[in-house]
């Protein structure tokens, strides 16, 4: 279990931060980046195969 000093001292870390709290952390930047590159690369390719899909177009073989 995490010291109780350790908790108080991240509290105020958390609470003086004018940052979102998501963006708060100073690692957060190396998390959310390859997140939302393959969110956006997974969403892009999604949506590009389902118009492929509606219009009717086959690959070629």
């Amino acid at each position: 279990m995490p010291s109780p000093q350790r908790i108080i001292e991240m509290q105020k870390f958390y609470q003086s931060s004018k940052k979102p709290i998501y963006m708060a952390h100073p690692r957060a930047k190396y998390y959310l980046v390859p997140y939302a590159i393959g969110l956006t690369l997974s969403v892009s390719a999604s949506l590009y195969y389902t118009g492929r899909a509606v219009f009717g177009i086959k690959d070629k073989k």
